[in-house]
């Protein structure tokens, strides 16, 4: 069975009627094993109540915004089925979007699985089909540098718009780090799952429209709009703790000065375009230099369990060497944010 969870935060506000029709598709899909958890992150705007009064879910509530993770995670110690599924409110699924992970969890070497997450707007776009990650862990969407596969295929990480995960998995990986709050959680727990031998699939025929942004609004992160604070201070802080917790010690203290490096120019180049940004990337350095004692207990459970080599990750191509394709991603993407303000 599936256990589709569902965070919301103000989802009436955010969405408008996006959130009725995201539930309306929900509660239409073809295949009929599974369930829906509701979990609400303390909304004021009357949309737990009201969708409670619409759908036959199991509706569970926050006292306080946990955020996509805290809020996953409290969903997920309520889950009953084999599976789960990690679904933003922001998405419209298509009625069959289960019967491909279905079959594809019916190979125990899968532990994870990442629906095709098409753009709301724009169909024929595709938000994401999965990515790999620099080896300074910035990470990299597919369709960058490859075409859209009609099979399923193996994928470094997936996006957890529409995510698929194993129950006793994610209970084996202690569910999202919980200090992440928002992005690149899910790209973290892929990563752990692949250190412990489990493989992450990108399945094409699960068709998931995504609009973004949708519920990280006031205050919180604008996906795809706008480039942040909060989400450069996250993104800097997440990915560089993902680096010390999942990377071998030789490649830690290969990549982990280059990606400093990195980060040390770009504060220099933000200072003068944008003051605030290079203050959240400094503020993540410093979270990062604080918490070094957690990050390494993390760490040597990590490596005390893990069964694949960081080699194995290089040579499928998961992870990548090259610095062109890791300059030329970011600087596409800072177009699409200079383009959107």
């Amino acid at each position: 069975m599936f256990s589709i969870v569902i965070i919301n935060w103000n989802g009436r506000k955010n969405l408008g009627g996006l959130l009725d029709k995201c539930l309306e598709s929900v509660a239409n899909t073809s295949y009929k094993n599974f369930e829906v958890l509701f979990v609400d992150n303390a909304s004021t705007d009357g949309s737990y109540e009201y969708e409670k009064s619409r759908f036959d879910f199991k509706f569970l509530r926050n006292k306080e915004n946990l955020g996509f993770v805290g809020g996953n995670n409290v969903g997920a110690k309520f889950c009953r089925g084999d599976v789960m599924v990690f679904l933003n409110n922001d998405t419209i699924v298509d009625a069959a979007w289960l019967n491909e992970p279905a079959k594809l969890f019916e190979k125990p070497e899968i532990g994870m699985v990442q629906s095709n997450l098409r753009m709301l707007e724009n169909p024929a776009v595709p938000d994401s089909i999965g990515h790999i990650i620099s080896a300074i862990v910035m990470p990299i969407e597919n369709f960058f540098f490859t075409g859209e596969p009609i099979e399923p295929e193996p994928i470094f990480g997936g996006k957890g718009a529409a995510l698929f995960i194993r129950r006793e998995l994610f209970e084996k990986l202690g569910g999202f780090d919980e200090d992440y709050f928002y992005y690149f959680e899910e790209s973290d727990l892929c990563w752990r799952a692949r250190l412990l031998g489990y493989e992450v699939y990108f399945s094409p025929a699960s068709r998931v429209l995504h609009k973004g942004g949708g519920t990280f609004k006031d205050g919180q992160i604008l996906y795809h709009k706008v480039l942040h604070d909060k989400l450069l201070y996250h993104r800097q802080k997440n990915t560089i703790s993902s680096m010390i917790k999942c990377y071998e010690l030789k490649n830690l203290m290969k990549y982990l000065p280059l990606r400093l490096l990195f980060e040390l120019n770009a504060i220099l180049y933000l200072l003068f375009k944008k003051p605030s940004l290079a203050l959240n990337n400094m503020k993540s350095l410093v979270w990062v230099l604080r918490n070094t004692e957690k990050l390494v207990k993390k760490r040597k459970q990590i490596q005390r369990t893990r069964i694949i080599r960081d080699e194995e990750l290089f040579r499928r191509g998961f992870i990548t060497r090259s610095m062109k394709l890791t300059f030329m991603y970011t600087k596409s993407r800072l177009g699409m944010f200079e383009a959107a303000k």
